[in-house]
Parts: C-alpha cells; structure tokens; sequence
C-alpha cells in the first residue's frame, strides 16, 4: 500500500493508495509541538506503507519531524512531492511555478483530472486560495486571510471581542458581536469568490475543497462541486 498525506499549517490529512483506490480521507488538527504524539496516534495501528507521498506546506522543520517518524517506526523514506511547470495535463501559470505551493498545484492537477473545461478552485484553509483553470492551462489565482485567520486577527486586535468559532448557515444580520464577527469574515470570503467569478469573461465550475469550505457552502447560490480530498486526489494523479 501507499500512505498519501497533505501535510496543511494546520491539519494532517491522509489516505490510503491501494490498486489505484483512493481511501476516504482522514484529517486530524496538530502543532508543532505535539506531532509526534499526533503521528503516533494516527499512523502507528496502520500496515507498514511500501511507500510515502506527502505534500507538505508546513515548512522544513515540519518535514524533518516526519522523515524522522517514518524512518523510526516504518524505516521508510518518504517522498515530498515539489510544484513544477509542467504536470500531468496541467501547465502552471506562474512565472516563478515553484512559488505556487504545493497544496494549490496538486489541487489544479486534481481538478483537472476530475473536471473539464473552466474551473475556479477554491480552497478554505488558514488561507483562502481561488484559482482558476482553463482547459489545463492555469491562469493565476489570489491568496486571501482564511476564517479562523480573520476572526483571530479581530478577537486579538479588538477590546473586548471575544475568540470566534461556532458558524453560522444563513443570511442575516447580527444583533450581537460575536454573530457580527463570524457572518462578516463568512461574508468577506463569498465577496472574494463572487467578485472573482463575476469578472470572468466564462463563467467557472466552482470547485470548493479545504476544511472551512462546509462553513461557506450554506451560503452559496451558485452550483458548486465539494471535493475535500482534493490534494490527495491530485497526488494520486501524480503518482498513476
């Protein structure tokens, strides 16, 4: 088997490769502090993998801490895979492409493999990435602060806001600040997607994935597709 893992700022997500059969992807919250004990919970009950295949956005040292796991309780190397110009039907539109990360070229490979035409792919995390692409080509994208990142930034920099974290699943307008908090960061996010998809000249498949997505999708009077494994989806495609 071939253990798949997206390796997020922060969430670990993964899943199983077996006779090109993707698994149900797994997602748990870490630190930094404490990924050993995670990975030991999440990895140590499971088969030995022949293989690792990890995409990882949390920087260097992060890397090291798992090549370390891996290596002292499966004596596996695993492989980090790297964004490059050109990939599996997918043509990267930076100028500098190993600038675009990771999580963001294996979700267009993904996307493209699962869908045709024009797609705008939009990926909730600690940041909110939209991207769009055109019959493989991919035409740029933006990177904006993600829900927990905005409604952070408000409860530390205001007096007397406190943190935010519940959601909510309709319009309205709040009559207590915590509720204005958690609508206004929503909105701001479906603002950023409406506009962009508005100034297309063809109008986009909308294609959500990354773990605050079931936070915007009540809202959404668009068609959309939700593919949460969408990472794993696109390193699968890499892999085949």
């Amino acid at each position: 088997m071939i253990l798949l893992v997206d390796v997020g700022n922060t969430a670990i997500k993964w899943a199983i490769l077996k006779q090109n059969s993707l698994s149900t992807q797994q997602s748990i919250l870490y630190n930094f502090n404490d990924l050993e004990r995670i990975l030991t919970k999440i990895w140590y009950m499971l088969d030995e993998p022949e293989e690792i295949w990890i995409s990882n956005v949390a920087g260097p040292q992060i890397k090291k801490n798992i090549i370390d796991w891996t290596i002292k309780y499966w004596q596996c190397q695993p492989n980090f895979v790297k964004t490059t110009d050109y990939k599996c039907g997918v043509k990267n539109g930076y100028k500098n492409p190993e600038q675009l990360g990771i999580d963001r070229w294996l979700g267009l490979i993904g996307a493209n493999k699962l869908e045709t035409g024009t797609l705008c792919i939009v990926d909730c995390g600690t940041a909110v990435t939209v991207d769009i692409l055109a019959d493989g080509q991919h035409l740029g994208g933006i990177i904006a602060p993600g829900l927990n990142v905005m409604r952070t930034a408000l409860s530390k920099n205001t007096f007397q806001l406190e943190d935010c974290e519940q959601s909510l699943t309709k319009f309205s307008l709040a009559n207590e600040t915590n509720d204005g908090i958690i609508l206004g960061t929503s909105y701001a996010v479906l603002g950023l997607l409406e506009y962009v998809m508005n100034e297309l000249n063809e109008q986009p498949k909308l294609i959500l994935t990354g773990g605050d997505a079931v936070v915007i999708k009540p809202f959404l009077s668009r068609t959309y597709r939700y593919i949460p494994d969408l990472v794993l989806q696109g390193l699968k495609t890499v892999l085949s």
